[in-house]
């Protein structure tokens, strides 16, 4: 049924069988006619000789035996005809059925020898695979790292921006004490009450510039475990870094605490989390000039996930841009305003660090970010 390489020569010989079938069944089916056809018209023959009045019988087999003899070599002739065209035909196939193996036979090694190729391609590529990841790996790495080095250049620059916000009121305070306090030295009424008096506002106000620097400085440092901690404290913790920004800039700040839940996670991992966002969104309304700057953060909870909801008025972000949105270095900010990489971080911190969810939307007054965590 098959030759060494697998060719199915029932398919070559399958016309090749029809044809000598069709040759055999055609002259047994005319011989079987013919013999029936020639015994018809004998017994004609024999009815209509038989009604003459004078007949002879003897003349009567004479020439039904003449009859006989040219019928059957009629017949011999055609079983010749017939068998030299089955020879014809016999010969014809088999030098038919020779070309078509060797065509099917070119076209095999062909194929097999493409097929070969292919794999000796295939083992060159899997003998440097291992080579080649490990060093697309590496430039992973360098990549990994260069985003986070970038990330945390900011980060920097956003934290000194917010202490500056911060400061700048109780800098404002300290100034006041000592001009109050020149004014009383020049006019020669200071007193020790007052000096005391000034010295107790001083020094409330140099712990409060203190205390900011360590709430930034905890603020960034990076969680090394995960610990259960309520939402809306991790929320606070963020407001408590950008409130005096928000509040210098005119921006509302409204939170809506529904319901708050307990999740275990990295608390300042996310607290940056609505730190970035809050500041992006702070970044736009700024940018927009909108009237009236609102910013609105709802905290909710289902069965299972905790739901924080950050919108603005902003308008929204363009469409084309919110597929991108959480790409590295994709940003919609003067290069020299922004990375890119604030969102990206954001993303990777909730979907990859406490496999939650990041998502964007926009809504009639401007965007929608929705932060979904499991806890």
């Amino acid at each position: 049924m098959f030759n060494k390489e697998g060719i199915p020569f029932f398919i070559i010989m399958i016309p090749f069988l029809s044809i000598i079938l069709g040759a055999l069944f055609t002259m047994s089916y005319y011989l079987k006619l013919s013999n029936e056809n020639f015994q018809v018209d004998l017994k004609e023959y024999k009815e209509v000789y038989t009604l003459q009045k004078t007949y002879d019988i003897k003349k009567l087999d004479e020439i039904i035996k003449n009859k006989i003899i040219i019928h059957e070599e009629r017949e011999k002739k055609y079983q010749y005809f017939i068998i030299i065209l089955t020879s014809c035909i016999l010969v014809f196939m088999f030098f038919f059925t020779l070309l078509m193996v060797n065509i099917i036979n070119d076209i095999v090694k062909k194929y097999m020898s493409k097929v070969q190729n292919k794999e000796k391609k295939l083992q060159n590529l899997n003998e440097t695979l291992s080579s080649k990841v490990a060093v697309g790996i590496e430039e992973g790495k360098k990549k990994d790292r260069a985003m986070l080095q970038q990330s945390k250049l900011a980060r920097m620059g956003s934290m000194i921006s917010m202490i500056a916000h911060q400061w700048r009121q109780p800098l404002s305070e300290l100034s006041g004490v000592l001009m109050e306090l020149e004014m009383s030295t020049i006019s020669k009424k200071v007193n020790n009450k007052q000096i005391l008096d000034s010295i107790s506002r001083s020094n409330h106000t140099i712990n409060f510039m203190s205390n900011t620097i360590d709430d930034f400085r905890n603020f960034y440092r990076p969680d090394k475990k995960k610990e259960y901690f309520n939402i809306s404290d991790a929320c606070q913790n963020a407001f408590n870094i950008i409130n005096a920004t928000l509040n210098n800039l005119g921006i509302d700040l409204i939170l809506d605490i529904q319901e708050d839940k307990k999740i275990k996670g990295y608390p300042t991992e996310y607290a940056q989390v609505i730190l970035n966002i809050i500041s992006n969104a702070k970044d736009i309304l700024i940018e927009r000039k909108i009237d009236e700057p609102k910013i609105y953060v709802s905290i909710d909870k289902n069965e299972y996930s905790s739901i924080v909801i950050i919108r603005d008025n902003a308008k929204g972000i363009d469409e084309k841009s919110l597929d991108l949105i959480f790409d590295p270095y994709y940003s919609t900010k003067d290069s020299a305003k922004g990375t890119g990489l604030g969102l990206y971080i954001s993303k990777l911190i909730i979907e990859k660090n406490m496999t939650g969810e990041l998502s964007v939307e926009n809504d009639d007054e401007g965007a929608v970010f929705k932060i979904v965590v499991v806890g």
